[in-house]
């Protein structure tokens, strides 16, 4: 319906056809809104759930929203490809009203491409993944730079007299770009042989750490807030953060200490938001049957057929095979 109405290039069709040119800016700027929830949407049910994104990204033409003092010198479009997204920070952080809605979108174009390298990785296209892995990474690194200061910080940031609400919204996004450096560690570990895989599982347990510290500073009271969607990303990485503990002499009584606090506090953001989502409430009980059916230690061998079968935080074939995770690892055991 959206690409019917020209949603996606409301800002090109206003120019051609009367019926658009004469509607007032202000009804614009809430057409625009709501393309880029569109966005949004599209974004986190194929994702989630390893589908082709709807939204072709190389040909929208439809502004970011500004307020009222902006829209009129500002223009700011998505680039094609999503190159060069973190070039858009100047003009996005000189408008604080609309500040935390277009960061969001850029998160979120940001997680689209990790997305898409996910996908590449499972339909085994071996030939690009590489270099669509080192432009991820070049984009994550320079967004995480080019961000206002104390972006990253899980923590309320108060002497900015952030507010709980900008506090936990900001979270969201931070959310996304972890979440995003998660997949691409996940087809990176999933590319390496089993003479050079520890590296690459480290880092995909750095950033489980760092998905954990957000969730250390959640409050439950603004799980209505924000978009439900986050429980993927805490689902994918309880998955990990428990195959992790259970990865044998790789880890010391300290580390696995840790892991443990970081799996709890994971674990109880996910009921509290499975009072609410019902999605939330299945991804608790598939974390509980998946923890209670697969024993440590792991080896190269599990973690190996793990990231095999990791077509995306929500598809069927993957919540199928967690729920036999059990008896799949049995099956590599050695025998004796």
């Amino acid at each position: 319906m959206a690409y019917r109405i020209g949603l996606d290039r409301l800002d090109h069709i206003r120019l051609l056809y009367p019926d658009w040119s004469m509607v007032s800016d202000e009804d614009i700027q809430e057409w625009r809104a709501l393309w880029w929830c569109i966005y949004r949407l599209d974004t986190y049910s194929n994702l989630a759930l390893g589908t082709p994104y709807q939204i072709d990204d190389t040909v929208i033409n439809t502004f970011f929203t500004f307020s009222e003092t902006k829209s009129a010198t500002q223009g700011i479009l998505l680039p094609p490809n999503l190159n060069g997204l973190s070039e858009l920070l100047p003009a996005i952080t000189s408008d604080p009203e609309t500040l935390l809605d277009n960061i969001h979108n850029i998160t979120i174009a940001t997680m689209r491409q990790a997305g898409t390298v996910l996908r590449m990785h499972m339909l085994r296209w071996q030939a690009g993944i590489p270099e669509q892995l080192a432009k991820v990474e070049r984009q994550l690194t320079t967004l995480r730079v080019a961000l206002p200061q104390g972006w990253l910080n899980p923590r309320r940031n108060v002497f900015s007299n952030e507010t709980s609400v900008d506090h936990h919204a900001r979270l969201i996004t931070v959310f996304h770009l972890r979440m995003a450096q998660l997949l691409v560690s996940l087809v990176d570990c999933g590319q390496r042989r089993a003479d050079d895989w520890v590296s690459s599982w480290q880092r995909i347990l750095e950033t489980c750490q760092d998905i954990a510290a957000l969730a250390g500073q959640w409050d439950s009271a603004f799980c209505l807030a924000v978009d439900p969607a986050i429980t993927f990303t805490i689902f994918t990485t309880l998955i990990f953060l428990d195959l992790h503990r259970k990865s044998g002499p790789l880890l010391d009584d300290s580390l696995r200490s840790s892991i443990d606090h970081d799996i709890t506090v994971l674990h109880l953001q996910l009921r509290h938001f499975g009072t609410i989502w019902t999605q939330a409430r299945l991804l608790h009980l598939s974390f509980e049957s998946f923890r209670e059916s697969l024993s440590g230690p792991v080896s190269y061998e599990h973690i190996a057929l793990m990231s095999s079968r990791f077509e995306a935080p929500l598809h069927p074939r993957w919540l199928q095979f967690l729920a036999s995770a059990g008896s799949a690892g049995s099956a590599l055991e050695p025998s004796n």
